[in-house]
This record gives structure tokens, sequence and C-alpha cells, in this order.
């Protein structure tokens, strides 16, 4: 019980600091505060940014408690989402795709319905990133290379 108010309250704090992050200009935001953002509520910048989605379930499997998996991996798609909501083609549309994934794994696996999450799949789905874009990055490399 209290292991789990804990993590509760650390994601309050975590949507918190998102807010704060989101609310600075877009021309104020910088990457280190970014990577402050994932080191304190979900892991490395530099690893799980770069994982593809399959690597990331992987990495959610082997890092995270089952108790702190859906909620970390939510907390995860909401930076994805808002690190592309501020770059520029084509890593926006990487960082998107992924983070869409992640949403739509957390919607079918979660026991939490969130419009806020549905909105910002709509979001991205409006954005007409292609079947074929979520299906390239899932594969890897043309060649089928890993």
């Amino acid at each position: 019980m209290l292991q789990r108010d804990y993590f509760i309250r650390i994601i309050e704090e975590f949507m918190a600091a998102l807010s704060r992050f989101l609310e600075k200009k877009v021309d104020e935001r910088t990457d280190e505060d970014l990577k402050d953002l994932y080191r304190q509520y979900v892991g490395s910048y530099d690893v799980l940014r770069n994982l593809s989605f399959d690597e990331i379930l992987v990495y959610a499997s082997d890092q995270w408690t089952a108790a702190e998996r859906i909620s970390r991996l939510d907390m995860l798609a909401e930076l994805l989402f808002a690190e592309g909501s501020y770059k520029n083609a084509p890593l926006r549309d990487m960082l998107l795709t992924k983070a869409y994934k992640l949403f739509d794994y957390v919607e079918a696996h979660g026991t939490v319905y969130s419009l806020s999450r549905r909105k910002k799949m709509q979001q991205i789905a409006d954005m007409n990133l292609s079947p074929s874009d979520a299906a390239a990055e899932k594969r890897g490399p043309a060649d089928g290379r890993h």
C-alpha cells in the first residue's frame, strides 16, 4: 500500500514537471531539461530515446516491476510526445510514431482510460504519419538488418 501510494506521488510529480517543461516557450526548452526528466522518471535519455518499440518493451520488462511497468511506459510515451511536439521531421515523426505505439500499448494493457492519451493519439494520427512509417520504425532498416 505504501509503495503504491509512493508511486502515485511519483506519477503526480512527473506530470507537474512535464507540465512545467511544456509551459516554457519552445526556444526555451533545452535538451538538458528533457534529459533530466528522463533520468528522474524513466531512465537514461540516450538509451530509451534510441530504442525501438520492441526494445522498449524488453527494457521495461527487465528494468521496471510489473506494478510500475504500464505507468512508466506511459511516462515514456509522454516524454517522446513532448519532445516530438517541438522537433523537426524526420526526428519528430520517429518520436511521435514511437509515442503513438506506446500510448496504444498502455491503452490496451493498462487499467486507466485517459481522454488526454486518446487526444494525443488522435493528434499524432492527424499528422498523417502513414502506417508505413510505423511499420518501418518497427522493422528497422529497409534491408531488414537490425
